[in-house]
Formats: C-alpha cells, sequence, structure tokens
C-alpha cells in the first residue's frame, strides 16, 4: 500500500552551522534532444515521467524555457478531470550521500488548461513510503514568474536514493483540478525548466561515525532501540519527526523505547562524550 505522511510544515532539523550550500545535481533541460535532455548537466541522478503523462514536443522539440535562450521540459496528457489526483508529474532520484540541509529549486511554467495546484513529494526508501512535503498554493500560471524553493527534512540528508516527486493534485477541498485559466484540460502543458538539488557538505568529524563502535539496532524498531558503543558512557538520545519536531529527549546508556511514537521514519541523534552522530530510523 501506497503510504504519504502529510508534512505541514517545510523544517530542515539542522545539526551544523556556517556550511557552504553547493548544488549537487542539476537539470538544465537544454539539449536539443528531449530524449537526452533527461540527464542531468552538473552531477548525476535519474529523471523520468509517471502517471501516465507524455512530452509536450512542437516542430522545435520542447518549449522555451528560463530563459528562453534554452529549453524547459514540458508534459501533456494529465488525467481527466476528477481521477487519481497526486499521481501524474515529474519524478527524479539523486543521491544526498555526505550531504545535509537539501533543498531544492526549479521554474515551473503552465499553459491556461492545465491544473495550476503542483505536490512536492519525497521517499527515502525507494518509494515505499511517501511524505508530502508542502503544495505550490496554486500558484502555476502561464509564465515563469513564480520559482518555486524548497528546503526538505533532514531524512532528506545523507541518502543514497533521494527520490522527489512534482505532481498534478485537485484543489485542496476539492476534488477537481483547477486550471490557470478557462476549462481544464488533460491536453493541459506543464513545464519545468533549471532544476536544482542543493546541500551542504557533513561535516565528518562532527556527524557521522565518530562516536567509536556506534551500533543501532533493530532498524526497522518495534518497542525498544538498541544503541550501543564502544563506551559506557550515557547518552543523549534525540528523536525529531520528518516536520524537524523534537519527540524524544532521553539519557541512556543502552536502551530506548521508542513504543510510544506513531510508525514512520525518524531522525535520531546521538551525543556522547561530547560526539554527536545522527542516523535514520524507522519504527513499525
Amino acid at each position: 500500500m501506497r503510504k504519504i505522511y502529510a508534512l505541514v510544515t517545510i523544517v530542515a532539523a539542522s545539526f551544523a552551522a556556517n556550511a557552504q550550500a553547493t548544488i549537487i545535481t542539476q537539470w538544465d533541460f537544454d539539449d536539443p534532444d528531449y530524449n537526452l535532455a533527461v540527464n542531468p548537466t552538473t552531477g548525476t541522478g535519474t529523471f523520468q515521467l509517471i502517471g501516465g503523462v507524455t512530452e509536450n514536443l512542437g516542430s522545435g522539440g520542447m518549449p522555451v524555457g528560463n530563459p528562453n535562450t534554452g529549453k524547459a521540459y514540458s508534459i501533456k496528457d494529465f488525467p481527466a478531470q476528477g481521477v487519481d489526483s497526486g499521481t501524474a508529474g515529474y519524478e527524479f532520484s539523486v543521491s544526498t550521500s555526505g550531504y545535509e540541509n537539501i533543498s531544492i529549486e526549479f521554474d515551473p511554467r503552465a499553459s491556461n488548461t492545465a491544473s495550476k495546484w503542483m505536490q512536492y513529494e519525497m521517499s527515502v526508501d525507494n518509494g515505499t513510503t511517501w511524505t508530502v512535503i508542502s503544495d505550490n498554493n496554486g500558484q502555476l500560471d502561464n509564465s515563469f514568474n513564480n520559482p518555486v524553493a524548497i528546503t526538505l527534512p533532514a531524512t532528506a540528508d545523507n541518502q543514497t536514493d533521494l527520490t522527489i516527486r512534482l505532481v498534478s493534485i485537485y484543489e485542496p477541498s476539492t476534488q477537481t483540478y483547477t486550471p490557470v485559466s478557462g476549462n481544464y484540460g488533460t491536453g493541459g502543458a506543464w513545464r519545468i525548466d533549471n532544476l536544482t538539488v542543493n546541500g551542504e557538505a557533513i561535516d565528518m568529524s562532527t556527524k557521522q561515525n565518530n562516536i567509536d563502535g556506534l551500533n543501532i539496532f533493530p532498524n526497522p524498531v518495534g518497542e525498544v532501540l538498541n544503541i550501543t558503543s564502544d563506551s559506557t558512557a550515557d547518552k543523549i538520545v534525540q528523536l525529531f519527526d520528518l516536520t524537524g519536531k523534537k519527540v524524544l529527549d532521553v539519557t541512556t546508556v543502552s536502551q530506548v523505547n521508542v513504543s510510544t511514537l506513531k510508525a514512520g521514519v525518524y531522525v535520531a541523534k546521538i551525543t556522547e562524550a561530547g560526539k554527536t552522530a545522527t542516523r535514520k530510523i524507522v519504527v513499525k
């Protein structure tokens, strides 16, 4: 079953400061051959279309981008009115290994008969669980005047496979797609350009593997999480949910009871003798 957890506030639980953001992966979509435009121009990653949409090609291939000297990746053939909200659009995957404080940026545009509501989702478990990051508040229009910049939750940090979806949704509290203007049509088109994944390099001296012998098990965990290391010193264990909210803060030598937590993905911050490490924890 496809699970989706709503993320009401876009928050990253950051445990480092004064880091420089850098481009991890970027697509400018400017290659004249749309089959090659799916390849990143910086870094590595994969890009595909989902939900039955198809490329929107004219006589010159893809339409103009932002700036208009380049191209944007345009799609059409969205679901019919009143069906399959949240299924159709763009999907891209990148590795954020070695990076934290992940953000994405892109320039969107829609034709008048396309849905003006876009939802942003992410997965860190190969699409088993999808987290709704936010939506665009219905701000798509027939221009590139509304660029998008989103900071992802801390669970996007240091992942071998981070997957992002940009999908068409009903206007909230309705069961219908609302177009930019006029009447909604499945042939209404979207474009995106300059899709960029940014991050800050993790300071490994304060982040990962600096607690000698650190071992956390089982993971996924049901009720009791074991946290061991080469030391018998007390460990401060803090767990953060997908919104960045701290949901647990205990001091222990080796065990933490997580039975009161809801099933889902969390970030654990472990501090021992002045050293800190973070890990992704799945509560089942």
